[in-house]
């Protein structure tokens, strides 16, 4: 059987998300082909995935000709889609139709908001009837050579070592930049080692650019020694918790009943906001210019995390690291 997954909703986090209904998928059918249509910043987590038999990458704002072009290179078996908009859940359905195959086009259909999204995946499928009825969480497949090259480019950093994840790719999600400072110096004051990604903070060691598995291999050495990973609902958190690495995601504008880590602490600023909406984020008021409508600071969901409750969240995560997951 030839399966095919579409996630083009953009974000890196989403398609971390989709990635146990992909494992799930090939569990279903071991012995068929799948491949993953998605766009090219994530594509890369799937490089070496034994799960996945090929990677169709779409281009920015052509994804539903990359959708159709699909369906009729690969005529497949069965498509599982994440992403409806612009007619794409119908045109999948409609192709699916007029070959007499399998669909399974609307994952969104009526979310809970106490439900993790790629939870609610996993049941929606096998309440299909396309996967066992198991859920499971995601897992970034790294090899043997990636992670000891990441062993190798995080040597220098002592065990134990906090890992910090500042930067956003929107303004909304990203927690203050003092509280950074100050969570920085309350770890090095309790005689923690600590690193950043991306953005300088504080003065703290900074680690060299790299690619998106070079990054994984890096967090999931620092997980293996003892290390936590702290960020915001981010893309880059996800990986972080999908190859191994103790982690803990600040959540402000999310709701981490929904959009939490399924492995991992997740740590919800201001949970009674009366502007978040769980299941239809990108209409909040506040979700694409940072706009808070209860300050004008920044987002108050953010700012309502203090940094001694981040802190109490990383050594309670320190406790449970060292466990490496291939």
């Amino acid at each position: 059987m030839r399966t095919l997954v579409v996630d083009l909703l953009g974000g890196l986090g989403d398609l971390v998300m989709v990635l146990p209904s992909v494992h799930a998928l090939r569990d279903a059918d071991p012995g068929g082909e799948l491949v993953v249509l998605t766009h090219a910043p994530g594509a890369v987590l799937l490089e070496r995935d034994p799960a996945v038999s090929a990677v169709r990458v779409s281009a920015p704002h052509a994804e539903r000709a990359a959708v159709g072009s699909a369906l009729a290179d690969l005529a497949p078996d069965l498509v599982v889609t994440t992403t409806r908009f612009d007619g794409i859940g119908d045109l999948v359905d409609d192709d699916a139709a007029a070959r007499g195959t399998r669909a399974v086009s609307n994952l969104w259909r009526s979310p809970p908001p106490d439900e993790l999204v790629g939870e609610r995946y996993q049941r929606i499928l096998a309440a299909e009837g396309v996967i066992a009825d198991r859920v499971r969480p995601p897992r970034v497949v790294l090899g043997d050579d990636e992670r000891a090259a990441g062993r190798q480019a995080t040597a220098a950093l002592p065990d134990g070592t906090v890992l910090l994840v500042p930067a956003a790719g929107m303004a909304v999600k990203r927690w203050p930049a003092p509280r950074w400072v100050a969570l920085a110096r309350a770890l090095r004051d309790a005689g923690r080692g600590v690193a950043a990604v991306g953005e300088d903070v504080d003065g703290v060691p900074t680690l060299p650019p790299t690619d998106l598995r070079g990054l994984a291999a890096r967090v999931a050495a620092v997980g293996e020694r003892g290390g936590v990973v702290v960020g915001g609902d981010t893309g880059p958190v996800r990986v972080a918790a999908a190859v191994g690495a103790p982690t803990v995601a600040l959540f402000g504008p999310t709701l981490a009943t929904r959009y939490g880590l399924e492995e991992g602490r997740d740590l919800q600023g201001f949970p009674g906001c009366p502007h978040r909406r769980p299941t239809a984020i990108t209409e909040q008021v506040c979700w694409w210019d940072a706009g808070c409508p209860l300050s004008d600071a920044g987002p108050a969901c953010l700012e309502d995390l203090p940094v001694a409750e981040v802190l109490t969240a990383v050594r309670a995560a320190a406790a449970t690291a060292g466990a490496v997951i291939g």
